[in-house]
Protein backbone atom coordinates (compact mmCIF):
# COMPACT_ATOMS: atom_id res chain seq x y z
CA UNK A 1 0.00 0.00 0.00
CA UNK A 2 1.30 3.33 -0.80
CA UNK A 3 -0.21 6.45 0.21
CA UNK A 4 1.09 10.29 -0.06
CA UNK A 5 1.51 12.17 3.29
CA UNK A 6 -0.83 14.95 3.59
CA UNK A 7 0.21 18.19 0.93
CA UNK A 8 2.15 16.21 -1.15
CA UNK A 9 1.66 14.91 -4.28
CA UNK A 10 4.02 12.18 -6.57
CA UNK A 11 3.30 9.84 -8.97
CA UNK A 12 3.73 6.27 -9.36
CA UNK A 13 5.27 5.39 -12.10
CA UNK A 14 3.43 3.36 -14.87
CA UNK A 15 5.83 0.23 -14.13
CA UNK A 16 6.02 -2.83 -11.50
CA UNK A 17 7.02 -1.96 -8.10
CA UNK A 18 10.24 -4.18 -7.36
CA UNK A 19 9.54 -6.69 -4.88
CA UNK A 20 12.15 -8.90 -4.17
CA UNK A 21 13.34 -11.48 -0.83
CA UNK A 22 16.07 -11.70 1.39
CA UNK A 23 19.83 -10.83 0.17
CA UNK A 24 19.57 -13.06 -2.60
CA UNK A 25 17.16 -10.66 -4.34
CA UNK A 26 14.68 -13.48 -6.06
CA UNK A 27 12.93 -10.85 -7.85
CA UNK A 28 9.01 -11.24 -8.62
CA UNK A 29 8.14 -11.47 -12.03
CA UNK A 30 4.92 -9.78 -13.29
CA UNK A 31 1.81 -10.92 -12.91
CA UNK A 32 -0.15 -8.93 -15.59
CA UNK A 33 0.47 -9.28 -18.91
CA UNK A 34 0.70 -5.34 -18.89
CA UNK A 35 2.07 -2.36 -17.10
CA UNK A 36 -0.65 -0.18 -15.82
CA UNK A 37 -1.20 3.38 -15.52
CA UNK A 38 0.71 5.75 -13.63
CA UNK A 39 -0.86 6.36 -10.44
CA UNK A 40 -0.77 9.92 -8.58
CA UNK A 41 -1.32 9.99 -5.33
CA UNK A 42 -2.55 12.70 -3.11
CA UNK A 43 -5.18 13.70 -0.39
CA UNK A 44 -6.92 10.49 0.47
CA UNK A 45 -5.43 8.06 -2.40
CA UNK A 46 -4.08 4.67 -1.99
CA UNK A 47 -2.70 2.50 -4.57
CA UNK A 48 -1.80 -0.88 -4.09
CA UNK A 49 0.51 -3.60 -5.15
CA UNK A 50 -0.13 -7.30 -4.85
CA UNK A 51 2.58 -9.97 -4.18
CA UNK A 52 2.61 -13.72 -4.41
CA UNK A 53 5.55 -15.08 -2.97
CA UNK A 54 5.15 -18.87 -4.33
CA UNK A 55 3.08 -19.56 -7.51
CA UNK A 56 4.18 -23.36 -7.82
CA UNK A 57 2.77 -26.07 -6.27
CA UNK A 58 5.41 -28.21 -5.01
CA UNK A 59 7.13 -28.03 -1.98
CA UNK A 60 9.93 -26.47 -3.65
CA UNK A 61 11.05 -22.84 -2.52
CA UNK A 62 13.54 -20.82 -0.38
CA UNK A 63 12.79 -19.43 3.32
CA UNK A 64 13.16 -16.08 3.85
CA UNK A 65 12.25 -13.24 6.38
CA UNK A 66 12.00 -9.99 4.53
CA UNK A 67 11.00 -8.22 1.38
CA UNK A 68 12.92 -5.40 -0.11
CA UNK A 69 10.51 -3.28 -1.82
CA UNK A 70 10.35 -0.32 -4.35
CA UNK A 71 7.90 1.94 -6.24
CA UNK A 72 9.42 1.05 -9.44
CA UNK A 73 12.70 -0.68 -10.94
CA UNK A 74 14.42 2.73 -10.90
CA UNK A 75 13.51 3.76 -7.38
CA UNK A 76 16.97 4.33 -5.47
CA UNK A 77 14.64 4.41 -2.08
CA UNK A 78 14.08 0.71 -1.71
CA UNK A 79 12.78 -0.64 1.89
CA UNK A 80 13.79 -3.95 3.63
CA UNK A 81 10.46 -4.96 5.72
CA UNK A 82 10.18 -7.92 8.17
CA UNK A 83 7.64 -10.35 6.88
CA UNK A 84 7.38 -13.72 8.94
CA UNK A 85 9.29 -16.92 7.75
CA UNK A 86 7.40 -17.43 3.90
CA UNK A 87 8.16 -19.98 1.57
CA UNK A 88 9.37 -18.25 -1.91
CA UNK A 89 9.35 -19.98 -5.35
CA UNK A 90 8.60 -18.19 -8.49
CA UNK A 91 7.33 -14.99 -7.03
CA UNK A 92 5.00 -12.76 -9.30
CA UNK A 93 3.50 -8.71 -8.13
CA UNK A 94 0.87 -6.75 -9.65
CA UNK A 95 0.80 -3.24 -11.03
CA UNK A 96 -0.14 -0.63 -9.01
CA UNK A 97 -3.79 0.15 -8.52
CA UNK A 98 -6.18 2.11 -7.34
CA UNK A 99 -8.59 -0.47 -5.69
CA UNK A 100 -6.90 -3.32 -3.08
CA UNK A 101 -9.27 -5.73 -4.84
CA UNK A 102 -7.62 -5.18 -8.21
CA UNK A 103 -4.18 -5.60 -6.37
CA UNK A 104 -4.68 -9.39 -5.64
CA UNK A 105 -2.14 -11.57 -7.33
CA UNK A 106 -3.53 -14.32 -9.19
CA UNK A 107 -1.64 -18.17 -8.95
CA UNK A 108 0.65 -17.86 -12.07
CA UNK A 109 0.77 -20.24 -14.23
CA UNK A 110 2.87 -23.11 -12.85
CA UNK A 111 -0.68 -24.08 -11.75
Amino acid sequence: MAKAKSGITCVLPAALPTMAFGSGGIEAGPAEQSVGDAVTLSGSTTAYAGVNPKTTNGDDGVEYDSIIVGVGSADPGVLSLPVGKITVDKPIVTNWHTSAADAVPFSGTDQ
